[in-house]
């Protein structure tokens, strides 16, 4: 089997609801780029790459496909076996420095034509499954401590089993707005301090020790991602558990956060760290190294929420509620148990209980369908077509 052609296909959602967090409003517009690679064979492969725009993720939706288009499918994919997934990251590697997202997208591409043409769900590629579904959380953005009290009291009702808060514009008032959460919330619900790297080492401390007592709580990324040094500080001085997200994109940016006895777990995102290959990599260095892993998602369509399904179940590190399924429900405001209508896949991912369940079928488990997905074709832009597709 040989790579003979690819699609990129830019979509842009615009979300029900937004999430406003210390570096801005998320969900007013995000704009995502579907990959799906053609094989002499028939068999066709799906990716996605969504980015949360070049701030969060340093790509966009034009550095995705440009990057693609003009680097990675004619340098490193085209006349390619899929299944030489190590040596088409080797080579990846060798073409194009960082650029995550990008090949993140092309690596689920390359799994799911692997598992539809073994006919295996992809979580049999990645390691076989021990759960079914898995446990999600609910964000809440930025916002007084009452509304923000009263959503994560929504969300916890309606099944998630964890509470994902934005803070970091105000540590004053963020103190108010974790108690105000813990407070209306059941004892047992984990909450998820997200600061997104706003606040600088002394005011997370300060913050940090003035809400110790609302545990069970985790912290994410409290300082800037290249303030590894800070991050470090914040661990050694408070005693709650302190996370590393946009301090580690890379393997080897997971392998400095280690070393500097930066973080306590990661946040981590295999749709902008490189994919499933790459993932498997991490989740078992930080493993060895004594901590853990909590897993979220970019904001994409049923082509990820299926990726982020299959690699949780098939990595018994992914135990922790993720945020798997915040695109699809941000979006609709429905995501349930007869799938989301508003997906551009049929075989859509579903929540039950407040728990994901990983679809079954080969591959990815989702088909994507034309009709769907041009309604949220972006405007002023079309289908980029390179080399022969079906």
């Amino acid at each position: 089997m040989k790579i003979t052609g690819i699609e990129l296909i830019p979509l842009t959602m615009y979300f029900k609801s937004v999430i406003e967090e210390s570096f801005g409003t998320v969900g007013k517009r995000e704009d995502d780029v579907i990959v799906r690679i053609h094989t002499d064979e028939g068999i066709t492969g799906l990716g996605e790459g969504p980015t949360l725009g070049p701030y969060y993720s340093g790509e966009s939706q034009e550095t995705v496909m440009g990057i693609i288009a003009h680097h990675l499918f004619p340098k490193v994919l085209e006349g390619k076996d899929p299944f030489d997934i190590d040596p088409i990251h080797f080579q990846m590697e060798k073409v194009v420095y960082r650029n995550t997202v990008a090949k993140a997208a092309i690596d689920w591409a390359l799994h799911d034509i692997m598992g539809k043409a073994l006919n295996v769900p992809l979580y049999k590629l990645l390691g076989g499954k021990f759960t079914d579904e898995i446990p999600l959380r609910g964000s809440v953005g930025i916002d007084t401590p009452e509304k923000m009290a009263g959503n994560a009291k929504r969300l916890t009702d309606e099944g998630f089993k964890a509470i994902k808060m934005k803070v970091g514009l105000e540590p004053i008032i963020d103190v108010d707005r974790v108690k105000a959460i813990r407070t209306a919330v059941p004892a047992d619900i984990i909450i998820n301090i997200d600061v997104n790297g706003a606040y600088a080492p002394k005011d997370a401390i300060w913050m940090l020790q003035h809400v110790s007592e609302c545990v069970p709580i985790t912290v994410e990324q409290p300082v800037r991602r290249d303030d590894l040094e800070g991050l470090a500080l914040v661990r050694r001085c408070v005693n709650v558990p302190i996370g590393a997200c946009e301090s580690a994109l890379t393997l080897p940016e997971v392998s400095r956060v280690i070393q500097n006895g930066a973080a306590d777990f990661f946040n981590f995102k295999i749709d902008r760290s490189g994919g499933f290959y790459p993932g498997k990599i991490a989740v078992k260095m930080i493993e060895a190294a004594g901590l853990f892993v909590i897993a979220s998602e970019q904001l994409g369509f049923g082509i990820e929420v299926a990726g982020q399904a299959h690699f949780a179940v098939a990595t018994q590190g992914m135990k922790w509620p993720g945020g798997y399924a915040a695109g699809l429900i941000g979006m609709a405001g429905r995501l349930d148990t007869v799938g989301f209508d508003g997906d551009i896949v049929d075989n859509s991912p579903v929540v039950k209980n407040g728990k994901l369940r990983v679809p079954e079928g080969a591959g990815l488990g989702v088909q994507l369908v034309e009709e769907k997905w041009r309604r949220y074709l972006t405007p002023g832009k079309e289908v980029i077509r390179l080399g022969r597709v079906v």
